[in-house]
């Protein structure tokens, strides 16, 4: 492996997050190449986060009024103009200079796999005057540090969320089980009783042949209620029976309906099965069933059985009573599992920490339309049980809970129990300690589907390092932007990705260089194998 690259994994995948010796001008000229870069017209910051604004001139005493140490920042850009006063002037320079002392007065901070970075350009000015009104310098969007405490509000806001859904979901199941008003039905009326029907078929059936058979046929009925087709089906041996086109034009002579099935005040075509034993008798005719066509049977709910048929008049955007229920308000994660029916097997790996309630809840909320599903094994990890961040030892956290169950109940109780214990402390999560507990419980898993947090990324990546995981990332939060860290991990270990819209699969095929495009945005694949955002939204 190239020296360079060699570099870039272990600074993506192990440095910690500490002060380290000063970064040196080629290391800092090589984390500023492989910032995501794009134009805006002009910035805005993203919603959703905390935001703290450092301006370009700032000093030191202003980076400390900011108590940066004890805030969870997740995310910095670095805010410039396009337009230049002096041709000769040197951005990239400058801008090299402001990182160096950020640096200076944050030791570590560029050396922190946890942050994104981005390097965005405004082009929305053409002057100093224009200019002047533009922010330039960095903006820091902070994660809140949760607690135990505030776990308990979560939990609060989830049951809300869960009993909300519960409500949905039994009004619409109560919906499909009487929709509509009912509708009268009625199986055809013959004209003659079976007896009488066996004697016109024996009249019509005069085949020298006296083989004894039982004969099953099929008829297709008008809805005057004339038979057109007759279909005679073949024994369990293939057999037909002898003269198989004269005891069809018999049966199609001898039955005779009033009409067509009716429903309502309408009459419908219809298909009529039997029997008729060989030779024919007085008893040797049976009727084995009435069938109307698949759209029709959906659109009236027909039920058909013994003792005659139901059916309803429904109104329009009554529920189907044979469709799956959607589940209420679904985010990403249900989004993604209803695309991937196979993965209902695997093993669900879950972040219940932070702001991950509304997740959680969607997980919940489709397990529980899931019903009959096999046993599954879930993990959900809270990042130490509330352990302070100085003792959180990489692959050691804690804060791990597991089941394996098809029991909706059994796993809304692990949840809450996993919340409970801890909030999560800093940003950064044991995500990787949690699927290697997975794997454990379940090594011939197909799939591991980790519920992670676009927000942020996992402390603990090094882990993965030699491992082969078929992990499917579920990413939280990604409506409009998805963290290249992740997607450089996806690339590394041959993961995919997953948002509410997108399913971004075979990542590890992309060269340097290549590009990306997830929704209105570009990813660029840079020379060490991370991903770097090249352009604003199209």
């Amino acid at each position: 492996m190239r020296p360079l690259l060699l570099l870039l994994l272990l600074s993506l995948l192990a440095l910690p997050g500490r002060a380290q010796a000063p970064v040196s001008e080629r290391a800092l000229e090589s984390f500023y190449d492989q910032l995501s870069a794009y134009q805006l017209s002009r910035y805005r910051p993203d919603s959703g986060y905390q935001i703290l604004t450092l301006p370009s001139t700032f000093s030191g005493p202003e980076l400390a009024a900011l108590k940066l140490r004890e805030r969870q920042l997740v995310r910095v850009d670095l805010v410039y103009s396009a337009y230049r006063f002096d041709p000769k002037f040197d951005q990239r320079q400058l801008n090299l200079g402001r990182l160096r002392n950020l640096e200076n007065l944050m030791p570590g901070i560029l050396r922190d796999e946890t942050l994104s970075w981005n390097l965005i350009e405004q082009t929305g000015c053409n002057s100093p005057a224009e200019c002047e009104g533009y922010f330039h310098g960095f903006v820091l969007y902070i994660e809140k540090r949760y607690t135990k405490a505030d776990s308990r509000g979560e939990v609060a806001r989830l049951t809300a969320l869960l009993s909300a859904a519960d409500k949905k979901i039994d009004k619409v199941r109560t919906l499909r089980k009487k929709p509509g008003v009912p509708l009268s039905c009625s199986y055809p009326r013959s004209y003659y009783k079976l007896r009488q029907l066996a004697r016109r078929i024996r009249k019509g059936y005069r085949c020298p042949d006296k083989a004894a058979q039982t004969v099953a046929f099929r008829a297709d009925v008008t809805q005057t209620g004339a038979l057109q087709t007759v279909q005679l089906l073949p024994d369990s041996t293939g057999q037909l029976p002898p003269c198989p086109d004269d005891l069809a034009a018999a049966v199609r002579e001898g039955f005779a309906f009033a009409s067509g099935f009716a429903l309502g005040k309408n009459r419908y075509p219809f298909t009529v099965t039997g029997l008729v034993t060989l030779p024919v008798r007085a008893g040797s005719l049976r009727v084995t069933g009435y069938f109307l066509t698949d759209s029709l049977m959906r659109k009236h709910r027909i039920k058909l059985n013994k003792d005659g048929c139901q059916a309803r008049l429904l109104r329009p955007g009554d529920p189907a009573e044979d469709d799956p229920i959607p589940t209420p308000d679904a985010r990403a994660v249900a989004r993604v599992l209803d695309r991937h029916p196979a993965w209902r097997r695997s093993v669900v790996v879950a972040d219940v920490t932070g702001s991950m309630y509304p997740y959680t809840a969607d997980l919940l909320t489709w397990l529980q339309l899931s019903t009959g599903a096999e046993e599954k094994t879930f993990v959900f990890f809270n990042d130490g049980n509330d352990l302070p961040d100085r003792d959180k030892a990489i692959g050691r956290t804690g804060g791990l809970y597991e089941v394996r169950t098809n029991d909706y109940e059994q796993v809304r109780g692990k949840v809450l129990e996993a919340m409970l214990a801890g909030g999560g402390g800093d940003a950064p999560e044991n995500d990787c300690e949690a699927l290697l507990r997975a794997q454990q419980l379940a090594p011939d898993a197909q799939e591991l589907i980790l519920i992670a947090d676009n927000h942020t990324f996992p402390r603990d990546t090094r882990l993965l390092v030699g491992t082969r995981l078929p992990v499917r990332i579920i990413l939280c939060g990604a409506a409009d932007y998805i963290n290249p860290k992740y997607l450089a991990l996806a690339r590394h270990f041959g993961y995919s990705l997953h948002t509410l819209e997108l399913d971004l699969t075979n990542l590890s095929e992309l060269a340097p260089g290549a590009t990306l495009d997830v929704g209105r945005l570009r990813y660029q694949v840079t020379p060490e194998g991370g991903f770097r955002r090249i352009t604003s939204p199209r």
